[in-house]
């Protein structure tokens, strides 16, 4: 018996599959970045000399090269000597920047707070802005509007559309 003509067809079929069939392109459905580090449930302390600087707590966090993304991050910040909290459903935190999302609320000391869907925090320069409409609250003055741009510092807001109530006291 001669094998031969037998591989000499196997090698026929293998060559027409070869020129004939195109290699499947088969795409892996992948995440476009890779998270470096992940946690769950968790409490992150800043502290210096002066006691507790920041305080991040947060129900899961990813981290990232340069950033970290915390779904339900509650901060707290009291570099400036006062005491600022926020709270939202998801936080993208990168160096000293944090931009929130869904639910924002931020609480002072002073006992304004206020509320939107989007805000951006500036740690360095203690500016809040919100990204579309807000509410904001100082004692029982009540503020509407969009846009809003906070000088923690200073205090001082600016606002669009805003509509409020507020309270004037009298001098004797």
């Amino acid at each position: 018996m001669n094998v031969v003509p037998f591989y000499f067809g196997l090698g026929i079929v293998l060559a027409s599959i070869f020129v004939f069939f195109k290699p499947l392109h088969v795409e892996i459905d992948a995440p476009k970045r890779l998270a470096q580090i992940e946690l769950e449930r968790f409490e992150v302390f800043e502290v210096t000399t002066k006691g507790v600087k920041t305080m991040l707590l947060g129900r899961r966090a990813r981290r990232f090269q340069k950033s970290y993304v915390v779904d339900d991050i509650n901060m707290t910040d009291r570099s400036h000597g006062y005491r600022d909290n926020l709270c939202a459903r998801q936080g993208i935190y990168e160096e000293g920047f944090v931009t929130l999302e869904n639910d924002v609320r931020l609480r002072r000391d002073d006992g304004s707070l206020f509320e939107t869907q989007k805000a951006t925090y500036d740690q360095n320069s203690s500016i809040v802005r919100a990204h579309g409409a807000f509410v904001f609250y100082r004692g029982p003055d009540t503020v509407r509007g969009s846009d809003l741009y906070y000088n923690l510092e200073s205090g001082k807001l600016r606002a669009l559309h805003v509509e409020g109530i507020y309270t004037i006291k009298e001098q004797m």
